[in-house]
């Protein structure tokens, strides 16, 4: 069976319905039962499929909508071994002297391994149930990378109780991770998708110091070992028919700074991020070409026969870009890389956490309209 490229592409999460976040909070504080809380889930579910089949996508998401984050994978509802420690203030520098409400709600847990990792049960076994059940058409599945584990979740003194060095913890959270990258391909499952906002750190320059330099690392050997813990997952996924991609995006955690919307924010380094793609085992690369994100100059030393989906839709901004403006970028983008291998997405998911979202959801459906609309137009 053919791998499909999906033009009209997206990130997997959506803005989660008031009825749903109130619910979510509601279950943290035991007003409502785990069965309560599924159903409205449920509901919700259907309601963002039958959305994004009306906006006429080809690829459809249950919006991650039974996540609180996108990061929720990391956590101890799935792992044995992970303790919730407090907010990571070295992840999360913008919340120091901060009193947040329902903090659980609105922090993504980055817990502290404090014992051998077990998996407790599958990440996105549910998932995969009701989709099979409901959705309209494919569906893709979206996991964290390893990429996404923070140096802060290992403690002296806790962690190497459990894992001597930082390495044999990233190691075995990795081998975890692929078995249940390996479990999804086996459900039939034909696009998967792992989420790697974390390589911006090695190619966003500023980034890089901050993330990899100031801690005394070698930025060579820290990108070569991410690369080799990401194809271990991207191996496990490889079945006839089944994409398997990878998101790249500069971030857009809610509590975080607005940042600038438009101007070249971060240029990427091209050589570093034409590394990356070419030595990732992966069919597909979703990588933010928003205003924020840089000139799309840094394509032309991709490989030229990965397709390359330009995150050209920035979900932090409630304006809603113009066929125009999108087919010019991706005509800029032909220059570097084939139009047959060309694709466009959003920059990130639309709410990557289930307190808020940076835009409206009447503006998230304009923009999946047009994202679906320039498609058809440059590629029938």
């Amino acid at each position: 069976m053919a791998k499909r490229t999906f033009r009209a592409d997206h990130c997997g999460s959506l803005i989660r319905p008031d009825k749903l976040r109130g619910a979510r909070l509601d279950r943290l504080h035991n007003r409502i039962t785990d069965d309560e809380l599924t159903a409205i889930e449920d509901a919700a579910i259907l309601d963002a499929l039958k959305m994004q089949r009306d906006a006429g996508m080809e690829i459809y998401s249950d919006g991650e909508f039974r996540r609180a984050f996108w990061l929720s994978a990391i956590s101890d509802r799935f792992f044995h071994g992970f303790e919730d420690r407090g907010i990571d203030y070295t992840r999360y520098p913008t919340l120091v002297g901060k009193e947040v409400a329902d903090r659980e709600e609105f922090v993504p847990q980055v817990p502290v391994v404090a014992d051998k990792l077990r998996l407790k049960k599958r990440i996105t076994g549910d998932e995969i149930k009701f989709l099979k059940q409901h959705s309209p058409g494919a569906f893709k599945m979206t996991l964290p990378s390893p990429v996404t584990l923070s140096p802060s979740q290992y403690r002296p003194g806790i962690s190497d109780r459990a894992y001597p060095s930082w390495q044999e913890f990233f190691q075995d959270f990795t081998r975890l991770m692929a078995d249940e990258v390996r479990a999804i391909a086996d459900d039939g499952v034909s696009y998967i998708q792992i989420d790697a906002p974390g390589y911006t750190r090695f190619i966003v320059p500023e980034r890089m110091k901050a993330q990899v330099l100031d801690l005394g690392l070698d930025p060579q050997k820290e990108l070569d070992a991410v690369l080799a813990a990401e194809n271990t997952l991207l191996r496990a996924a490889k079945r006839d028919g089944v994409t398997v991609a990878v998101h790249i995006c500069l971030g857009t955690y809610i509590l975080g700074p607005q940042g600038p919307l438009g101007g070249a924010a971060s240029s990427y380094e091209a050589p570093t991020i034409g590394k990356i793609v070419d030595s990732l085992e992966a069919d597909t690369f979703l990588i933010e070409y928003s205003d924020r994100s840089g000139a799309l100059d840094s394509l032309r030393d991709l490989p030229k026969h990965k397709t390359i989906s330009l995150g050209l839709i920035n979900i932090r901004d409630p304006k809603v870009e113009t066929r125009d403006e999108l087919m010019r970028k991706i005509e800029s983008a032909s220059k570097y890389i084939p139009i047959e291998n060309l694709s466009i997405c959003p920059n990130c998911g639309f709410s990557g956490a289930s307190a808020d979202a940076w835009v409206t959801q009447d503006v998230q459906r304009r923009k999946l309209d047009v994202l679906v609309e320039t498609a058809r137009r440059v590629w029938s």
